[in-house]
């Protein structure tokens, strides 16, 4: 399956098109990875079928949605997480803060937890404008819950296991 068939790709990419459009849409999503505002993005949130009632389904959508409209871009991302972060760096793998920020991504053991602690760690990788694929990102959070450390192994792969200097898309 190529990334753009991945629903939470298509997602992101309808987000990221209306943050464009509608001002007012962009501000709600902006505030929803903070828990005193968040409450102000749950009718966009709702409108796309997420379930507000429970945080560790809620989490991953407030964490990337907000993240997605601070980056003012119109289209989504090509790199996944640990590769995005290991950029951000200029592909040193050394780097003691690099290796700081993953390392305390991956102890997280919960959903909740790690939306809380990847937030700056989003912020920084948009201030650095490295092309990190939300889309990718949404479908890892989601599944963190049931799958963490599968999710943890794969993000530890991309930062320590490719050569940064490889294209993404020919690692296996």
């Amino acid at each position: 399956m190529k990334d753009s068939d991945i629903p939470e790709v298509k997602l992101i990419s309808v987000i990221l098109s209306r943050c464009l459009q509608d001002s007012a849409f962009r501000a709600a999503l902006k505030k929803a990875d903070n828990p005193d505002t968040e409450y102000q993005s749950w009718e966009y949130l709702a409108s796309y079928g997420v379930n507000l009632e429970f945080a560790e389904r809620r989490y991953p959508y407030t964490t990337v949605f907000s993240a997605a409209a601070r980056s003012g871009r119109s289209n989504d991302g090509h790199l996944k997480f640990g590769i995005a972060l290991l950029r951000v760096y200029e592909n040193d793998r050394e780097s003691v803060p690099a290796k700081s920020r993953l390392r305390r991504v991956l102890s997280c053991n919960t959903t909740e937890e790690l939306c809380l602690i990847i937030r700056p760690v989003l912020k920084f990788i948009a201030s650095k404008e490295i092309p990190i694929s939300y889309g990718l990102l949404l479908r890892d959070l989601k599944y963190f819950g049931v799958h963490p450390d599968k999710t943890k192994a794969s993000w530890a792969q991309q930062f320590f296991g490719m050569d940064p200097n490889e294209n993404q898309e020919e690692a296996v």
